[in-house]
């Protein structure tokens, strides 16, 4: 199994026990398995967001302690700009949180894991996997 990142709507899928995602996270070795701290920062921020923040928090924070974070660096940045000034010229705009996640997946040469398959099936060399 190649290196992995888990993009925030698989994370939230499997905090809320949707079996198939529990099932192929669950059989992704660990040191296979990472998120970005873009994702960590989603989830974080969903917990501070919710009507029940101390309880949430207290789900979210140990849950993101089982993966690999990896950081947004200089190296990404790079990917970042050259991805975006190329979808912009053709006419596609990807949120900017979304395109960081994808630069450190190219960056790394890691597949994503998402159920937003539309979304960044227009960054090329992504390695994008679906499991809904």
């Amino acid at each position: 199994m190649s290196n992995t990142i888990i993009d925030s709507d698989i994370l939230i899928y499997f905090i809320k026990g949707k079996p198939e995602v529990v099932d192929k996270l669950l059989a992704i070795p660990p040191h296979n398995l990472y998120t970005t701290r873009i994702n960590y920062t989603e989830l974080i921020y969903g917990a501070y967001n919710s009507a029940r923040v101390a309880e949430n928090l207290k789900v979210v924070r140990p849950f993101l302690e089982n993966f690999q974070i990896l950081e947004f660096d200089q190296e990404s940045s790079e990917v970042f700009a050259k991805t975006k000034a190329h979808l912009k010229k053709n006419g596609n705009i990807i949120a900017d949180m979304d395109l960081m996640i994808a630069s450190i997946a190219l960056q790394h040469g890691f597949s994503l894991v998402s159920n937003n398959i539309k979304h960044f099936e227009r960054i090329d060399g992504l390695d994008l996997v679906g499991w809904l």
